[in-house]
């Protein structure tokens, strides 16, 4: 085996690794440009050069298909052929066969020992995809099509020097993704990557390509790349990371330019529609907007095409910086609000908690900011719920205090140190176990302030209308009590009228969009015979 995968950092579901082949190096997360392999606007030489791109994906098919030019190609190999020293990798023929529904006439035996001729890197295998349109037997037949073909492909193999492509297959069927995914897994491949979903990438379909790479990540071998075929937008590369893709390909930065359509951080755009390029790549300081309307057709395919590719790959050491730093988060609340459907797909990824809790990275504590509703399910400050519902009060304590976290976290708020000298100079003091509660961690003992993310996260979540979140917070709240085997004789709930803010200011307490107020009616339910009262003064305890 030629090929290395080394797994260097990670934040959220993403991963920063190093892939080897040989003498050749991916960075990962990254992205495959695809190329033509005979005519192209911008040379694969210059991606190397000029890009800095490591690796580019082009057609085996395609050069297949061209009986005068093969032989040659085959002769001098393709890293001579296309002038790239990087990784190159190939692609069988299965993408034109999902793209024009089964059009291609094509076998395993005559494209995959072609692909090895051509002195690909990294070969994809004749796969069959499923299509979202296949019923559940026709999706079957092409999971196990493909299965088989893999294994095949294995015994075929003449060259040790090669990193495998194994497509994962299922679409909408859960069931389908995780035979296919078991099924890779245990074979010889240097990526497992997911396919037949470049159709829903184009209908804007992101939640369920997110839905179909989490539960792909359920179920893969986690030691090799997760690539995904034809992502290509810039602004979902963030959240397809976060959600465990390692690489993707993708001729967007080419297709989008052919329609005039300009990468922004913000969407993409038509040339036509823009006065100002809010850009400062080599392209954008080069030209206007006007200068580029004004070039003949290949010309300006050309210079979109090489803005499109900057902000791409820009995006993607953007990414690889969060992941360091471990903003990843962060830059996935900021990029999703760009489009309604990026947001349905951060939703969808919620209900995959499981994944993002197995690469928590307790060495990254970054201040959590509360940007969005979406904070809430940070998997650091889920983490921290969890643990907290099994903290155990000591058995001294016999009132519980409830004391609202307030706009700095934890007890940072200026009016706790009014109220902590008030709660110290009470005459039970020693009996009171005080306890800070939070909308977005639900509640932190006071022994706990300190430590993260309790007393490093900024930002407030509104609790008003957020039902799913007010139960979750309810329900860590009520299996705390129950962990403490009835030892409160009463409990205070703390609501004050009014408290200070951080810039020194009286300022009214809502209630209304605080958890401390849904805290009473939880606990006459579950524990009715427990003493309980709202306060609205300390003087009260």
């Amino acid at each position: 085996m030629s090929y290395s995968y080394e797994i260097k950092d990670f934040d959220a579901g993403a991963r920063i690794g190093l892939f080897k082949i040989g003498s050749r190096k991916l960075e990962t997360p990254n992205l495959f440009p695809v190329v033509n392999p005979f005519q192209n606007p911008i040379s694969p030489k210059e991606f190397y050069d000029h890009f800095k791109v490591q690796a580019i994906f082009t057609n085996a098919y395609i050069i297949y298909k061209n009986r005068e030019k093969n032989p040659e190609i085959m002769q001098m190999g393709l890293h001579q052929h296309l002038n790239f020293p990087g990784i190159i990798a190939t692609d069988s023929g299965g993408f034109q066969d999902y793209m024009y529904s089964g059009e291609i006439k094509l076998t395993p035996e005559e494209i995959e020992p072609f692909q090895e001729k051509i002195d690909s890197d990294c070969p994809v295998i004749l796969d069959i995809p499923v299509q979202t349109t296949d019923s559940y037997e026709e999706a079957k037949k092409k999971v196990e099509i493909t299965i088989q073909r893999a294994k095949d492909n294995i015994l075929r193999r003449q060259r040790n020097d090669t990193a495998w492509f194994g497509p994962i297959h299922g679409s909408v069927y859960p069931d389908l993704l995780k035979i296919s995914s078991q099924a890779m897994s245990k074979l010889d491949f240097g990526f497992y990557a997911i396919g037949g979903v470049v159709k829903t990438f184009i209908d804007y379909r992101f939640d369920l390509d997110i839905e179909i790479l989490l539960n792909v990540r359920k179920w893969i071998n986690p030691s090799k790349p997760l690539h995904m075929f034809g992502l290509g937008l810039p602004n979902f590369f963030s959240l397809a990371v976060a959600c465990g893709a390692d690489t993707f390909d993708s001729a967007a930065y080419i297709l989008y330019a052919k329609d005039d359509r300009y990468f922004t951080y913000t969407g993409t755009k038509d040339i036509k529609d823009l006065t100002e390029l809010p850009c400062n790549c080599p392209i954008c300081s080069k030209y206007t907007a006007s200068e580029i309307q004004k070039l003949p057709k290949e010309k300006r395919i050309e210079i979109i095409a090489r803005h499109n590719l900057y902000h791409s790959f820009s995006e993607i050491r953007t990414i690889r910086q969060a992941i360091r730093e471990g903003t990843l988060c962060d830059l996935v609340e900021q990029r999703v609000h760009m489009h309604p459907k990026f947001i349905k797909a951060l939703k969808r990824s919620i209900d995959f908690p499981e994944y993002f809790d197995q690469l928590l990275n307790m060495n990254k504590i970054k201040g959590q900011k509360i940007l969005s509703p979406f904070s809430f399910y940070r998997p650091h400050l889920r983490y921290f719920r969890k643990k907290i519902e099994k903290f155990k009060v000591p058995s001294s304590k016999s009132i519980l205090l409830c004391l609202p976290e307030l706009d700095l976290p934890s007890d940072k708020g200026l009016s706790f140190k009014y109220w902590k000298n008030k709660i110290k100079s009470n005459p039970q003091s020693e009996k009171i176990q005080q306890i800070i509660i939070s909308n977005s961690l639900c509640m932190i003992p006071i022994e706990l302030a300190e430590i993260y993310p309790a007393g490093q996260h900024e930002g407030e979540i509104n609790l008003d209308y957020k039902e799913r979140e007010k139960s979750i917070l309810i329900e860590i709240f009520i299996k705390f009590l129950a962990n403490q085997e009835k030892q409160f004789d009463s409990i205070k709930i703390f609501i004050p009228r009014i408290f200070i803010n951080e810039y020194g200011d009286e300022e009214a307490f809502s209630p209304k969009t605080h958890l401390i107020s849904y805290l009473k009616d939880a606990i006459d339910e579950n524990f009715p015979e427990t003493e309980i009262k709202i306060i609205q003064s300390l003087e009260e305890l």
